[in-house]
């Protein structure tokens, strides 16, 4: 991974520490990538400019509605765009009560992960005997759970013959649908198990392992941009909605990226549960 500046480090910890009450901050990943600057009154418009994407674990002693959303903006504005963050956002508390595998996913980022920050009164304790490791059966239950709600849903719109199914319920459901199989994706790869499920914030997660979602919903166009934000939104904007506010061109497209999105993640997510298998075949193997 690559070093933080000192500076932007600065940066980073002031955004968060200042927000709400932190225990602990761990960098656990970081994408590099490039962008157009934006800027049009300067004379460095259209410049390609470094972009540091970081993967933050964040452990608060408070809780505030939000925070996660409002840290990744903070941070954003204080490094000018030159930073972004994905946010992690834990109660030391939750560290008292996790399953297998999210006691997984802590454990090797605390023990691993590059210690930003600290709070030398009130630091992250993970009260544990011996190494976590992960559970293939728990994983494979979670997983399995995720994949039948995609299924039903497909199966209750899409093979709905209906015409009076307007293309916004059908929208949601490909939103919902797409959601399940981010969170199979996620607890596949990680053990890690979201408390936050805004469509960006599940994106960002799964490319931090995989570029799938970024593959089948580029959002470097507006088109594309335009496109993601249908795919995002939540459930309340069937409250207002009108029929067919929905372009069908749009529709026909996303639901059609979704099918295969699917398709290509359930072959992911399998080879994945096939190398959990194997290793937790090997491991007695190597006690031995």
């Amino acid at each position: 991974m690559k070093a933080i500046e000192i500076s932007q480090q600065k940066e980073v910890i002031q955004a968060i520490t200042e927000h709400v009450k932190t225990s602990a901050v761990y960098c656990f990943g970081s994408n590099d990538t490039a962008y157009s600057s934006n800027r049009k009154v300067y004379s460095d418009y259209g410049m390609q400019k470094e972009h540091l994407h970081l993967y933050l674990l964040v452990f608060v002693s408070e809780t505030i509605e939000n925070a996660s959303n409002d840290i990744s903006d903070k941070i954003k504005t204080k490094t000018q765009g030159a930073l972004t963050a994905t946010i992690l956002l834990h109660h030391v508390q939750s560290l008292k009560r996790l399953g297998q595998d999210q006691q997984f996913f802590f454990w090797q980022i605390m023990q691993n992960a590059e210690l930003l920050f600290q709070d030398i009164n009130n630091p992250p304790y993970l009260n544990i005997s011996e190494t976590p490791t992960r559970s293939l059966k728990l994983t494979s239950n979670y997983v399995a759970n995720r994949s039948n709600i995609a299924i039903t849903i497909w199966d209750l719109v899409y093979n709905d013959d209906d015409a009076s199914n307007s293309y916004e319920l059908k929208m949601f459901a490909l939103h919902q649908i797409v959601e399940q199989t981010c969170l199979s994706l996620i607890r596949s790869f990680t053990g890690y198990t979201p408390s936050h499920f805004a469509m960006e914030h599940l994106f960002s997660l799964c490319e931090y392992f995989s570029s799938i979602t970024a593959d089948f919903f580029p959002r470097q166009t507006k088109e594309d941009r335009a496109m993601f934000s249908l795919l995002k939104q939540q459930s309340h904007v069937l409250r207002f909605a009108k029929p067919n506010d929905v372009d069908y061109l749009y529709y026909q497209l996303m639901e059609e990226r979704c099918g295969k999105f699917r398709k290509q993640a359930d072959i992911l997510i399998q080879d994945q549960l096939d190398r959990l298998e194997k290793a937790e075949k090997e491991e007695p193997e190597k006690i031995k």
